[in-house]
């Protein structure tokens, strides 16, 4: 079964804080809670520092957002997490790869995909490179990287990052783990879409209440 956790606070109490940096390096177009914002503690952001919040535009390096907007993504990405009120002064995230992520290899689709279908790592494989940039877009809503039109099996994707393929499909049980300092509350709920790691997914518990959390791996 996996584990979800609604983040009311985390282990150990104490609110996130929003960085006070001006310009954020990343190594990937995904940008993560730990980018953006740290904890107070030993812990620190714990499992909760991986998750994304926010995606470069596909073929922009950089993305200017206040401090405001972002203490948004967080919150959407972390329902019930608290965070300290962000303000107007502008943070710039800028992507800076690596050497090794330079030479990433590029992708090819192992099958037909249909449009709008997420570029998930078990649907593509290494191939050549090409101009394809036409044939992807982000999807804002999913926070994935989708066809944008269909695809047959062996489309040049281009050197980019394929999603996580999805870990919860809907009709999963699932726990739902809320906590909030030293308490921890467990129930048991069902997926109401499919999901992966990362990621909120819609759940409705035994009483018929509907509300989103993220999707955290956990013992099954």
């Amino acid at each position: 079964m996996v584990a979800l956790v609604l983040a009311a606070a985390l282990a150990g109490g104490g609110t996130v804080m929003l960085t006070d940096r001006p310009e954020i390096i990343v190594s990937r177009p995904a940008v993560t809670l730990a980018d953006v914002a740290r904890a107070p503690g030993v812990k620190g952001l714990g499992r909760l520092a991986t998750v994304e919040i926010a995606h470069l535009p596909i073929g922009r390096d950089r993305l200017s957002l206040s401090r405001r907007a972002i203490a948004v993504l967080v919150r959407r990405a972390i329902p019930g997490m608290t965070i300290a009120q962000g303000d107007d002064r502008i943070v710039t995230l800028k992507l800076v790869r690596t050497g090794q992520a330079k030479a990433r290899p590029c992708l090819v689709t192992n099958a037909p995909l249909a449009a709008g279908a997420v570029i998930a790592r078990d649907a593509v494989a290494q191939g050549p490179c090409g101009t394809v940039a036409a044939d992807v877009r982000y999807d804002a809503s999913r926070r994935m990287l989708v066809a944008r039109r269909d695809l047959p099996a062996g489309s040049a994707l281009g050197n980019l990052v394929a999603s996580v393929p999805q870990t919860v499909a809907r009709g999963d049980a699932m726990t739902l783990v809320s906590r909030s300092g030293p308490v921890t509350v467990e129930r048991s709920v069902t997926a109401l879409q499919s999901g992966r790691t990362g990621r909120r997914v819609f759940v409705r518990d035994s009483a018929g209440q509907v509300f989103a959390a993220p999707v955290v791996e956990g013992a099954r």
